[in-house]
């Protein structure tokens, strides 16, 4: 999943400027999904990476610096709420699972 605050034009085929990609982690890619986090980390408009993964509810949450670095590691979601600040958005972890086999409650 991409999200851009840039126009979206119904003839494109790719988000142009996406500022947040979300991957979705399973234990048969995991490999080649850290593979391409990194490599989305080289598009200049992306700010935020969140990979949630497909077999416990937790997240890990890369997020690029001022200076335009990101860190060596991703942050580590298990609880709690997950902030996107590209975008203003908060929501509990839960709600990423929400419908799923992984849902709370």
């Amino acid at each position: 999943l991409a999200v851009t605050c840039s126009p979206y034009r119904d003839e494109e085929y790719d988000v142009a400027e996406p500022v947040l990609i979300v991957e979705i982690l399973s234990p048969s890619n995991r490999a080649e999904t850290w593979a391409n986090v990194w490599a989305l980390a080289t598009v200049p408009s992306v700010r935020e990476i969140l990979v949630i993964d497909s077999t416990a509810v937790r997240a890990d949450l890369l997020r690029r610096g001022d200076d335009g670095s990101w860190p060596a590691k991703a942050e580590r979601i298990e609880d709690g709420a997950v902030a996107l600040a590209c975008i203003g958005v908060s929501a509990p972890l839960a709600a990423f699972y929400a419908g799923t086999r992984l849902a709370p409650g």
